[in-house]
């Protein structure tokens, strides 16, 4: 699967995650690109969970919340995650920890032009590498 550019005056983020059970650290991260494939921006963000699941919900929540403070009402969110493109169908299926959360992220995507779609872990190399970058960066940390 071959990384697609977005169409004229969308953005695009590739969202990913990592978790590493011993000692127990968790990452999600996000790299934004515009129409012309140049990074914008990019966020990795340390969690405290043991969940790969709420990590990669996570990611695609803090997306959804950049891109919505930075006007970018035109996104395509990438992920490799199958069960987060279905929590995108079935809000019910997101765990209580990230559910009010990820309802309201649900509600700005509303007032966007959105879509989400799968990419094979090899088209999501560059935000797989960022997660594992991410886990030795302490806290949030945003590139803009």
């Amino acid at each position: 699967m071959i990384w697609q550019l977005p169409i004229a005056n969308w953005w695009k983020v590739n969202t990913d995650g990592a978790l590493v059970k011993n000692p127990l650290q968790s990452v999600c991260d996000g790299i934004f690109r515009n129409s012309f494939g140049f990074t914008v921006g990019g966020f990795t963000q340390h969690l405290s969970t043991d969940s790969v699941f709420v990590v990669e919900i996570f990611g695609a929540i803090l997306a959804i919340e950049i891109a919505h403070n930075r006007n970018w009402l035109n996104l395509w969110l990438e992920t490799d995650s199958m069960l987060l493109l279905q929590a995108f169908k079935n809000s019910d299926m997101v765990p209580w920890v990230v559910k009010n959360r990820w309802l309201n992220c649900m509600e700005l995507t509303k007032g966007m032009n959105f879509t989400v779609t799968h990419i094979l872990g090899e088209g999501n190399v560059c935000a797989d590498g960022l997660a594992n970058i991410g886990l030795n960066i302490v806290g949030f940390f945003l590139v803009a």
